[in-house]
């Protein structure tokens, strides 16, 4: 049976985290508003739209989606040379890209923030498809994501590997009926953990779980 690998972007393939912070903040101070602290870490792998829904619910601002998603992108993308890969991560997708492992990148970012962000990082050629929050009618927790790049990738669902960093996404993986590895860049509380994944510290090595699940389906 022909498996595939469905990455995460952000926080998994790439380190790019500090600049979706930095960025957010910029944007936030830019428009005169304030948040308390800790609100950005409380929306790690949530989609723009999501992000900007917590944003006016804090603030009470009167800001279009529209309106947010380009003064963040204005931030982000003079941010871009803080996005860097993820170490061992990313060489790993390298090998399987040179094998010629089916994979794929579902992000909940934009269309543009995932372009960018994949180009900074030298991965683009890795992956034939990218699945952005633009391309479904809900982004993760919603399965819609990883199912639609199963489709494009011409393989079951239940023959994909999800790769997340964050508690949102692995849900996702789940309820999209996909093995799911739990790999975040920082050690994680059993609270958030979400059930039906394998998790892995992040010091733990990725390769020997994900070749294992190549090889038989499992982890």
């Amino acid at each position: 049976m022909v498996r595939a690998v469905l990455w995460d972007m952000d926080g998994t393939l790439l380190d790019s985290e500090p600049a979706h912070a930095a960025s957010f903040l910029d944007a936030v101070q830019g428009l005169g508003l304030g948040v308390p602290p800790g609100f950005h870490d409380q929306l790690l792998g949530a989609s723009s739209d999501r992000v900007h829904a917590a944003l006016i619910g804090a603030t009470g601002a009167q800001l279009p989606l529209a309106d947010w998603l380009e003064v963040k992108w204005r931030h982000f993308a003079r941010r871009a040379d803080a996005i860097a890969p993820r170490g061992e991560v990313a060489d790993l997708a390298r090998a399987l890209a040179a094998e010629g492992v089916p994979m794929a990148v579902v992000s909940n970012s934009t269309a543009d923030e995932v372009g960018l962000c994949l180009a900074a990082a030298g991965l683009q050629p890795l992956f034939p498809v990218t699945i952005t929050r633009a391309d479904v009618a809900q982004g993760k927790p919603a399965p819609d994501g990883y199912l639609q790049a199963a489709n494009r990738l011409g393989i079951a669902p239940a023959a994909c590997l999800v790769v997340e960093d964050s508690p949102v996404g692995a849900r996702a993986g789940v309820a999209a009926g996909m093995a799911v590895i739990f790999h975040p860049q920082h050690a994680a509380a059993p609270a958030e953990v979400p059930p039906d994944v394998r998790y892995l510290p992040p010091s733990g090595d990725l390769a020997p779980l994900l070749r294992g699940f190549l090889a038989s389906g499992g982890l």
